[in-house]
């Protein structure tokens, strides 16, 4: 049986899931982030202690330079400003 395409097939949903370590004042943390249309989810394990350093963490995907393709492992990056001093 013929089959002719009539409209390019095109993706109407997408999502993906980042899971890498990160270490935050010494402690070392799995993260989980599930992107997809609807958003985005951040999973932290074990749970942080603090609300700081969780922020922290969730800060990390909105900072210049950090991106999931070019980031390399012993990089570090400072989510708050007062950090770098």
């Amino acid at each position: 049986m013929k089959i002719e395409i009539t409209q390019k097939p095109n993706i109407t949903y997408n999502k993906v899931i980042y899971v890498f370590k990160v270490k935050v004042g010494g402690k070392e943390y799995k993260i989980g982030r599930h992107e997809d249309d609807n958003g985005a989810e951040l999973y932290v394990e074990p749970q942080p202690e603090t609300d700081e350093v969780y922020e922290s963490i969730e800060n990390l995907f909105f900072h210049d330079d950090f991106d999931y393709a070019t980031v390399e492992v012993g990089e570090e990056i400072f989510t708050d400003e007062d950090d770098e001093l």
